[in-house]
């Protein structure tokens, strides 16, 4: 139920993010460029055809080839979801979730934005195919039937797609530089809860341990998952009024030497004591380096560099584990 939840807001989430991003985000604002393309001068309202076609045209032609895969491919996506959570089976959730948040800020502040417009281009070809498919027509498709009705109907697409690129430094700069503002913030929220996990994982340990030696009850996720949110909780306050949002600050910069340390110690008892409830400790290793770059940001001369590239390397842990997933993923589709 919750992967096909994920899906069906996908549908919804990918137009609205176009809509804003064209209305309220930095966007190409003209198609000047195009020799055959003459602004109207009469304007009533202040509608123009470069708003027309750039602000109410072009962010439904983005957002369509992912929505249509969305809907038309609900079944296998969702399918998908569920073999990477069991490809991450060994992993706690709380790393799931760690994983997770990397992806969405790589696929909406990077990927989004600058491979959307030429996916679009391609998108109008796939628009034709799924419109065959709905018509009956599913094996044998000659391939005129597919590239010229895909070639007009792509039409909008290049132009808006060139006159994306063409304007790329000025759409990339103001991207890039709300990226290096707030980054600091996006990525102390998600250094804060791998801390959380490294810090709360000992415990976790410590609890196991205990359990072994004693009559206590074993130790359950549920009890794991509480801790963490404490710790996480208590860590997010501290980098809010403490750090002020600063994920270079003297606290954060403690409390990476506490996670690092208890992380790898934690590590090591497990490899030395062959404990046999070990949980993902392929997981944690990314959540380690993470805490670990924060030295690296601290005293390096570009961190807004340092935090994208780890931010991009983690992310891509769970892109290719998608990637893998739908190649394996039972091929299903509501026009079967």
């Amino acid at each position: 139920m919750i992967n096909r939840l994920i899906v069906l807001l996908q549908i919804f989430i990918f137009p609205v993010y176009f809509y804003l991003w064209a209305w309220l985000g930095p966007y190409p604002s003209s198609l000047a460029s195009f020799f055959f393309w003459r602004e109207s001068t009469f304007s009533p309202f202040g509608v123009t055809g470069d708003m027309i076609i750039l602000k109410i045209v072009a962010p439904l032609i983005f957002a369509l080839p992912f929505t249509l895969a969305s809907i038309v491919r609900a079944t296998k996506i969702a399918n998908s979801y569920e073999l990477m959570w069991r490809a991450l089976g060994k992993v706690r959730i709380d790393t799931k979730i760690f994983y997770f948040i990397n992806a969405i800020f790589c696929l909406f502040f990077f990927i989004l934005p600058f491979g959307s417009p030429i996916i679009a281009v391609f998108g109008a070809f796939f628009a034709v195919k799924l419109i065959l498919y709905a018509f009956g027509v599913k094996k044998n498709v000659p391939a005129l039937l597919i590239v010229i009705p895909g070639l007009f109907l792509a039409a909008i697409p290049l132009m808006v797609t060139i006159a994306f690129y063409s304007e790329f430094a000025l759409v990339i700069q103001p991207i890039w530089k709300t990226w290096v503002e707030y980054s600091p913030i996006f990525y102390g929220v998600v250094l804060c809860l791998a801390c959380a996990i490294a810090i709360g994982n000992f415990f976790i340990l410590l609890r196991e341990g205990a359990s072994q030696v004693s009559y206590t009850k074993e130790v359950t996720d549920r009890i794991g998952l509480i801790i963490k949110i404490a710790l996480f909780g208590g860590i997010l306050a501290l980098f809010g009024t403490v750090d002020k949002w600063k994920s270079a600050g003297t606290t954060m910069f403690i409390i990476n030497i506490i996670a690092v340390v208890l992380s790898g110690l934690e590590t090591f008892i497990r490899w030395r004591k062959k404990l046999s409830k070990e949980t993902g400790g392929g997981g944690r290793i990314m959540v380690l380096i993470f805490i670990a770059v924060n030295f690296v940001v601290k005293f390096a001369a570009r961190p807004d560099v340092a935090i994208t590239a780890i931010v991009a390397v983690s992310a891509s842990v769970f892109f290719v584990l998608f990637a893998l997933a739908y190649r394996y993923a039972t091929d299903e589709t509501l026009f079967e």
